[in-house]
Parts: C-alpha cells; structure tokens; sequence
C-alpha cells in the first residue's frame, strides 16, 4: 500500500470520526406537531340537497388545504428551525372536541386547527383556558364567538359573518345599491346572516327597504312565502339579499323577481374567504396545488384558512428562527404579518384575535371585486373597515 494511498485513508476515517462525534454532539433537530381536529357527521359537511333529493353542493371537509400548507413547509427544510407534522384527530361529536384536543396538548401538541361547529367552542375555551396552546378556527363564521366567548387561547382564521356582510355592503354601497330587499329564511344561521347584513348596512348607509319571511318548497297553498315574485312585488329596491343556509329557496330567486334586480348574498353574488376563479397575488399556484392534493376539488373559504393557519405557524418559527412555542405565539398575536394571497398583509387584531383579511366578492365564476372596496377608509388599517373594529368590539383581549 502506498504511502499516498495510506494518508487518504487516514484522513477519510479522521472526517469520518469529526462527522459521527458532530452528529453526536448535536441537539436534536426540533419537531413541531399541528393537529387537525374535525367531527364525524358534521351537518356543515353534508351535501345540499333539493327537495327531490338532486345535489344541488356537495361540500367537504378542509384538511386538504392543510396538506397543502405542510407541503410547502418540507420545501423549506433547509431554513426552518424545525420539522413539522399534521395528526388528524376526528371527534365523534360536538362535545368530544374538547377531550380530544386535551389529550393531544397532553401529549406535546400546542397548535389545533379547528373545523368543528360553534357549539363545540364553548367547552373546548373552558378545557383549555390558561393552557400553552393556539386554537385556530378555520371554518366556522359565527360571531358570537369572537364576541361573547373571547377567548385568548382561539385565532380566528376564517373570516366573522360581520366581516363577510362588511364587505358585501361596501360593494353594494359602492354599486348605489343603497335600498335593499331583505329575504331571511328560517334556520338560526339564516337569521344570524340577517343580522349580520343589517348591521352592515346601518353601519355603511345602506337601507333595508323591507325584510321578507320566505318557507321553502313548491307547496301552491304556501305561494305568498315561496315565490320570489310574490315576495318582492309592490316594492322598489336595487338589490335583493336572500339568507338561505339550505340553499333551496336561494336558488330559485335569480330571475323571478317582480323587478330585474341583481341578487346577492347566498346565490349570485357571494362574500367569502375564497373561491377557485381568484387570479391575483399568486391565487392561481395555491389553487393548482390545492387542486392537485384533494384530487379536483375547487379551493373553498374553509380550505383556503386551513392553509394559512399552517403557513401562519411554520412562518412564524421561520421569522423567529425558533420553535419555542411562547416565542411563536408572541410573533403571531403580534407583530406578525402573512400574505394569503388576497394582496393586503394579514395579522391578528389584538381585541379578538380575529385575522385581518380581504373578502372576495365572488360570481359562480369570477371575483368580481375585493373587499375592502375603495372609499371606505380607516385611520390605522384599512382591513378594519371589514368586521368588529376595537372600539365596537364587544371582546378586549388586549385590556
């Protein structure tokens, strides 16, 4: 053996005994567990039927936006202060959210992602108060929950129906739709996006010029309350706002109005989180993406949040440099800003940790505009014109 051939292979086991002790000697590599929590049975989830049984929406739960979100942080690897991991955790109802996430956070889990109903937030703020644990609520509207329950532990990613009635008026104000004709249906969702919508419009000058009861069904002895044109005549109004959670009357009301008036709310013209058609601030790549993790399916509002609250917790660990759960959680609740890919920087408002975003004002097949609309200004940040800004709020989390 050569003397040449002998020194490589010295100084191979030297590099190979300083390569084993450095891996000996480091810390081991930080791992971030996110858990999905959702319920079995979810009525939210079921499919939109008419009354003869005909699909009319078939709608699902949002983990694949979560998918999403985890697979752009495997691309970032290399730069982040720790690997993370998505735990699907299926409760069985409402009422078994709240054990199901206990036993997670004990076991090393401090992130959740909730699709869960509004009844399961009350016991599950209750279980967890005070402990080291970030809730994100990515799928349901309710504004009772950032307003009577206040919860510190929560982050609400899916936009309030305050914020979503909010950006809906502003378009309308901005249109001179100003006298409105109300339809409110029967369910206790219908009457919460009617009250929602009031509000909207007292608050942005609009007015509600009437606010009619309508009864689902084909039902001939039933026409004063299920016929669009019976309903709207003998009134003079510019656009009419149907609340229809079941979607059955909302259908039948695009053209069958007793005046040619564009209709908005449940059907035509609708305020969400998101929709499929959105083509600006890198839309198209999220929704590509999207399309190819759930196998076809179109993004919705509630896909759209459960993305952005995984990216909000790897970009959170990103721009720290760390996976301390207190550090992230300070950088989120405050001075952290995301892009979710609606223009305008989002953050947590610090009164009801609701997140600041656009609202997109969205036909069955195009974004017809992005609120908030030109005009409507604010003296600090022009995404609370959308929502319970702080002097309204009825939740102070930052007093």
């Amino acid at each position: 053996m050569s003397n040449i051939y002998r020194l490589a292979l010295a100084l191979l086991c030297v590099a190979s005994a300083v390569t084993i002790a450095s891996a000996q000697d480091a810390p081991p590599r930080a791992h971030v567990k996110i858990g999905f929590v959702d319920v079995e049975n979810d009525p939210r989830y079921d499919p939109i039927r008419a009354y003869e049984r005909i699909v009319l929406k078939t709608r699902a739960h949002p983990f694949a936006g979560a998918e999403v979100g985890l697979d752009e942080a495997a691309a970032l690897t290399r730069v982040l202060p720790a690997d993370f991991s998505l735990e699907r955790i299926t409760a069985k109802s409402a009422v078994d959210v709240a054990p199901a996430v206990l036993v997670a956070l004990d076991a090393g889990t401090h992130f959740f992602l909730i699709d869960a109903p509004a009844d399961a937030f009350t016991p599950l703020a209750a279980a967890i108060r005070g402990r080291d644990v970030l809730l994100f609520n990515v799928s349901e509207p309710d504004d009772a929950q950032r307003r009577a329950l206040c919860a510190r532990e929560f982050i609400h990613v899916y936009p309030s129906r305050a914020q979503l009635m909010d950006g809906l008026v502003q378009y309308a104000v901005s249109r001179k739709w100003r006298d409105l004709l109300v339809f409110a249906g029967p369910s206790t969702t219908d009457a919460a996006m009617t009250a929602a919508f009031t509000h909207s419009a007292q608050k942005f000058g609009a007015r509600i010029v009437a606010e009619a009861h309508f009864k689902s069904g084909t039902d001939p002895r039933e026409r004063e309350q299920n016929d669009p044109a019976l309903l709207s005549a003998g009134r003079d109004f510019d656009a009419a706002f149907v609340a229809d959670d079941a979607f059955d009357f909302a259908r039948t009301v695009p053209y069958r109005l007793a005046r040619p008036r564009p209709v908005i709310g449940s059907i035509d013209l609708e305020s969400v989180a998101w929709h499929w058609t959105w083509e600006r601030n890198g839309a198209p790549q999220v929704n590509s993406r999207f399309d190819r993790k759930s196998g076809g399916r179109h993004m919705e509002g509630p896909d759209w949040a459960a993305w952005v609250a995984v990216k909000m917790i790897v970009q959170s660990a990103l721009r720290i440099g760390s996976a301390d759960f207190a550090k992230q959680r300070g950088f989120i609740l405050g001075p952290g800003t995301f892009d979710g890919d609606k223009g305008l920087a989002m953050s947590v408002r610090a009164w009801d940790h609701q997140l600041r975003q656009a609202i997109l004002l969205a036909a069955p097949f195009e974004v017809v505009a992005d609120a908030p609309i030109e005009g409507f200004l604010h003296q600090t940040n022009e995404l609370d014109t959308l929502g319970d800004d702080a002097p309204e709020s009825a939740c102070h989390l930052d007093k």
